[in-house]
Order: structure tokens, then C-alpha cells, then sequence
């Protein structure tokens, strides 16, 4: 270990480190074997399940997401393997309905089935060793003292977005949007004079420097607070205080078709004469997963971004019914999992489960009607029979090394739809063709507990975006109290950091960019992810006083290689950021998630929207074409 390491605090100890002690997982994927009780981090008298010794995941850290042993068994289909029917063990076990994959989807799919027959024998296979998929549950614990992150899917964007059948199921488990005000402290931070800043490094700007108050009080005053050449300064002030009309002369619906066919990048060099080192300030990837290069200008225009406002298009404001959990959509998840099997924890509304317990070892009870198996790949998935008569489908899964054999009367895909074609080889060829058509970006949400944030008070600074850097933002996590969790009011006390990173391949296609980027995240070990947490952090706010090896208490990196859900167009080969950029008639999700005999497809690619409204909406359709076949 070198002398930065040292001083970075990388030889300290924090909760855990992933249990392949910073050893990259090799893209073969063969399983490694790991007991999760060896990794665990010692649990204060408040974490421990009183009467159960099933462990408790969300207080796992280390590499999180898509974390070693959850993705192993199902590279090993992909490249090839099927395990041998005689060897596999059959558990005699028969439901109405099996659903693969326990996300949002796959939830709310056992959900909205359970209303049409709620007698129904339901189990959930899924490949991670929590449910819930990219809505993630991060618990981190100071003493008695429980702080929560998201580890993915944050929010509720805009609940006037949700379908009516999603909107009854989310108000269903005694969600209530409207109350939202009622539990964030949105004067907090501000009556401390913490603002937006940006983080210039010097690897892209020449100098570290920090600078508060993002356009404040004009961009020309915060502008020249920066190390930004005078040309890129002019730059960047005539984008974001003029309105030009930069296609004058054209209809808008040539506008459109011209913006369509051009990257932001382009756009902005091309048409408004951006220098090229003005650039990388605005290269903002978190919301897209990609870069400016590979954004279409159109995409671009629909966000309002800088030099798009004059183009003639407008961007209506429209009232947004926003609401989100301390631990982001995972509550969502929780309520219902708790909605379906009640031994699972206690309580009955939103409030009380921010910090229920839930005991894990509930979940898959002999007894329950609803059971949820964790860290059980699928690897197969057949109709017994002729798939147009056949009254059941047998599903092959593997967990502990070992294959095993349930059946069901009927069967929901929510799993990725790139797998699809490899588990469930009986598919037509062209929805086979589809399915395999599906995009996932990749993304990393990181959250850091710190001892205090004294240090962004010094700074006053809140949320820092950070071009150029390893991760491209740095934010305190949102001041929420709800129920009985109480976020931390003074800069003296705990609290999280999130830090966002999008692996990027610029100057490729947004395809290959994400191919690049899920690579990146698979071979990528802890302890790298650790080093430039530590780096990053210590660079920014070390004139604030903040010391990394001293100030940072755990980590929890949650990589998700397959994240966003995006569509593409067939013809064109062209990414739909939106979905009218596709017509619906040559869309090939539409294709992939038809209804096949008995097996019904769902997850948020089926919408080709990485939105939770999307995934929940998509399950409520695959369980309608159920019950229209059944």
C-alpha cells in the first residue's frame, strides 16, 4: 500500500469490504462460493433478528446491485451451459402462478394477481439475495442510529405519470403522495446557505476548485470564479442567458427531424459554436446514463437543456405530484412484500415501514400463500406439452450450485428480457429476435456514510456536480424524517453521501458505450471504487475540513451493468430516449413482451422505460394477458 493509500484511509477498517477481498469478478462468471455470514458487518443489538439467524441484507456493503453471486449462474446460461434434466431435483412443488424476477415488477405482479384470484398460490424466484431489484435498500448504522440510502430506483417522478391500476395499487398499500411536504425539510439546508456548486479537477480544468452557488448570482459572476479559459467563460454564459433560435428558418417539424439525426455535442459545436473545451462543464450523464456525444439533440431539447429554449418547442410546466421513501422505492418493495406476506414485519402503513424489521426468514414459509425465493437463478422456463394446450410450465432454477424443478399453472417473465431468449428457448424466433433487442445502461449509485457533514456546511455547498471526475456528482442525501426515522439536522451528526457515476466510452455509440460501460463495471473491484470515493471526496471537501480516512465510516457501492431500460428502432439502430421517437408498429419491445401459452412478459423493458411506473404498469399488463388466456 502506497503513501496516498495510507493517507486516503483505504488501510482503515469500515463495516465490510466485498467478500472477494478486491478481486475482479472474471466476465466467465464461475460461481464462487462465499457464506454471507462471514462478510457481515457486526451488528449493533438493534440490527439482530430476535428470532431468526437468516441474514439481513440491506445492511450488507461493499459491492451491492448486481453483487457477486447474483449474476454468475445466469452469464453461464448466456455463454452456453444448460444443466442436464436427469440431475435436476424436483421439489414436488406446484403454484398458480411463478413469476422470475423480484423487482417492482415482479412484485407487483404477484400483487395485482392475487386481486383478480386472491387465493392464489404464488412464488417469486429471484436472482439477488434481497428482493426488490434496482429499488435497493441501503441501512447503514451509527450506533443505535439507523440512515438510509437508495441503492437505485429513487422516486415517485410524477404520480399523475402512473397508470390507473398502478395508482390503485400504490394507494392500495397506503401510500399517500399528497403528503410528501409533509415529510421533507426542504428549508434545511438552504437556511445554512448550502447551494449547488461544481468541482473542477485538475486533471480537466488545470486546478482543483470548488466553487458554491451554481449561476449565482448571475453565470457571468460565478463564472469568473472559475478556472475556465475567457473563451470557454462566454461560452457558457451566452448558452444559459440566451434564447436563439439556432434552425430559424425551418418548420418545427423539420426542427425536430433535424435534431433527431444530431448528438447534443454536434448541436452545440455545430449550430451554436461552442468551443470545444467549453464542453466538458456540461457534460451532465447522470439522467440519460450517457454522454453528450452520444444524447440526441431532440432528447436534449425535450430536458430544456442549454441552447435549446429558443428553438420554438416551449417546455410546458406541468404540476408534478413527486414523492419519495429515505431508502427510495425499496419502501415501495417493503409495503408490498409486507402487503402479501404479513409475518414477514410488522406494521400497517408508509410511516412505520421506513424501519420495520423484516424478518427474511418469513419469506419463503412452507405456510404462506405468497413465498419469495432468494438467490435463485432461473436457467429454464417450458411449457409441459403443446405451449398452445398445455395447462402448466416448468421452471428450472439454480440456488447453492444445485438445480431444482418447480411448476406452475402460470408463469411471469419480469426479469430482464435479454436473458429471456436463453432460459425460455421455446419462444418464436421473432420475439426471441426482439427480446434480444432490449438495452440496459449501466450506472453506479454510491452511498458513503460520514461521521458528519460539517465540511459541506464549511463549504456551503450541498450538491456538487463534478465534469470530468470518476464519479459525475456528489450530493447529501435528501433531509427526510418520516415515521420513526429522523434524517440529521446538524452538520455535527452522521449522515449519507450519494455519489453517482456513469462508466462512459466516449466517441462510440451509445450500444457500444454501455456494452463498454457494463464491462467496466464487472471487472471494476472494490477497492478501486473505494480509492476514488475516498479521492474524489477528500479533493473537494478537505478545505472544508473533512478528512477522508478519518470521516468516512462505511461504503456501499450498488453497480448495476444492466440499469436504465431504453428501446431502440429497429431500422435506424437509433437509441429511443422517448418513446415517440419509435413507432409503436416497428417497436420491438411491443413484439418481445406478447403473451406466450402460458407465460406472460413483464419488467420495465417491456415498456422501454426505466421508470417505476413503467414496471409496475407492465406487470398489471402481463397479468391481464393471463388472465385473458386463462
Amino acid at each position: 500500500m502506497n503513501k496516498r493509500d495510507r493517507k486516503l484511509g483505504i488501510n482503515r477498517s469500515i463495516s465490510r469490504r466485498d467478500f472477494i477481498n478486491g478481486i475482479g469478478v472474471a466476465l466467465s462468471g464461475s460461481l464462487m462460493s462465499c457464506s454471507w455470514s462471514e462478510t457481515e458487518m457486526p451488528a449493533s443489538p438493534s440490527l439482530l433478528l430476535r428470532d431468526s439467524n437468516v441474514a439481513y441484507p440491506p445492511i450488507r456493503t461493499g459491492l451491492r446491485g448486481n453483487h457477486p453471486g447474483s449474476f454468475e449462474v445466469a452469464h453461464q446460461l448466456q455463454q452456453g451451459k444448460r444443466w442436464d434434466s436427469s440431475k435436476v431435483e424436483d421439489t414436488f412443488e406446484r403454484y398458480d402462478l411463478v413469476i422470475v424476477g423480484g423487482g417492482l415488477s415482479g412484485l407487483s405482479a404477484a400483487w395485482f394477481y392475487r386481486e383478480i384470484k386472491p387465493d392464489a398460490r404464488i412464488l417469486i424466484l429471484d436472482n439477488h439475495d434481497d428482493f426488490g431489484g434496482h429499488a435497493k435498500r441501503n441501512e447503514f448504522w451509527h450506533g443505535d442510529q439507523m440512515l438510509l440510502s437508495h441503492g437505485g430506483t429513487i422516486n415517485i417522478q410524477d404520480f399523475h405519470q402512473y397508470g390507473e391500476a398502478a395508482q390503485r395499487m400504490i394507494r392500495s398499500l397506503g401510500i399517500d403522495p399528497e403528503r410528501y411536504t409533509e415529510f421533507i425539510d426542504r428549508d434545511l439546508h438552504r437556511s445554512m446557505g448550502l447551494r449547488n456548486g461544481v468541482f473542477f479537477a485538475e486533471e480537466t480544468f488545470g486546478t482543483d476548485r470548488l466553487v458554491p452557488g451554481t449561476g449565482e448570482p448571475t453565470w457571468r459572476d460565478f463564472l469568473e470564479k472559475t478556472p475556465l479559459t475567457e473563451v470557454a467563460r462566454e461560452d457558457i454564459a451566452r448558452l444559459y442567458e440566451t434564447e436563439v433560435d439556432y434552425l430559424a428558418g425551418l418548420t418545427l417539424d423539420e426542427k425536430r427531424e433535424r435534431l433527431r439525426h444530431m448528438s447534443y455535442q454536434n448541436f452545440l459545436v455545430d449550430l451554436v459554436g461552442i468551443n470545444p473545451e467549453s464542453l466538458a462543464i456540461l457534460q451532465k450523464d447522470g439522467y440519460w446514463a450517457i454522454g453528450i456525444d452520444a444524447l440526441s439533440a431532440w432528447t436534449a431539447t425535450g430536458d430544456g437543456a442549454p441552447g435549446t429554449k429558443g428553438l420554438g418547442f416551449g417546455t410546458e410546466a406541468k404540476e408534478r405530484l413527486y414523492f419519495r421513501f429515505p431508502d427510495g422505492n425499496a419502501s415501495i418493495a417493503r409495503l408490498l412484500v409486507r402487503s402479501m406476506i404479513p409475518a414477514a414485519a410488522p406494521g400497517i402503513g408508509m410511516e412505520d415501514v421506513v424501519s420495520a424489521r423484516f424478518d427474511y426468514g418469513q419469506l419463503d414459509d412452507r405456510d404462506s400463500a405468497v413465498r419469495i425465493r432468494l438467490e435463485s437463478t432461473v436457467v429454464g422456463v417450458r411449457h409441459i406439452g403443446d405451449p398452445e394446450t398445455a395447462q402448466e410450465v416448468e421452471i428450472t432454477y439454480v440456488r447453492d450450485g444445485r438445480a431444482h424443478r418447480v411448476r406452475a399453472g402460470q408463469t411471469v417473465l419480469a426479469c430482464y428480457h435479454s436473458v429471456i431468449p436463453y432460459l425460455c428457448e421455446e419462444l418464436p424466433a421473432e420475439q426471441k429476435l426482439a427480446l434480444s433487442q432490449s438495452l440496459k445502461a449501466p450506472l453506479v449509485y454510491t452511498s458513503v456514510m460520514i461521521r458528519n457533514w460539517r465540511a459541506f456546511a464549511n463549504l456551503g455547498v450541498n450538491r456538487v456536480h463534478c465534469p470530468g471526475c470518476y464519479f459525475n456528482s456528489v450530493r447529501l442525501s435528501t433531509p427526510m424524517s418520516i415515521g420513526d426515522y429522523h434524517h440529521a439536522r446538524s452538520p455535527d451528526q452522521p449522515t449519507i453521501v450519494n455519489m453517482y457515476r456513469t462508466p462512459l466510452a466516449p466517441g462510440l455509440t451509445a450500444q457500444e458505450q454501455w456494452k463498454a460501460g457494463r464491462n467496466d463495471l464487472l471487472t471494476t473491484t472494490f477497492e478501486t471504487f473505494e480509492r476514488n470515493i475516498r479521492n474524489q471526496l477528500g479533493r473537494i471537501l478537505s478545505p472544508g475540513g473533512f478528512d477522508p480516512a478519518r470521516d468516512i465510516e462505511a461504503i456501499t457501492v450498488n453497480r448495476w451493468p444492466h440499469g436504465y431500460a431504453f428501446g431502440q428502432d429497429p431500422e435506424t439502430g437509433d437509441v429511443a430516449y422517448m418513446l415517440d421517437e419509435v413507432p409503436l408498429a416497428r417497436a420491438p419491445w411491443v413484439v418481445a413482451r406478447r403473451p406466450f401459452g402460458r407465460i406472460a412478459i413483464a419488467n420495465s423493458d417491456a415498456g422501454a422505460n426505466a421508470m417505476s411506473e413503467a414496471a409496475i404498469g407492465q406487470a398489471h399488463r402481463a397479468v391481464m394477458d393471463l388472465a385473458m388466456s386463462d
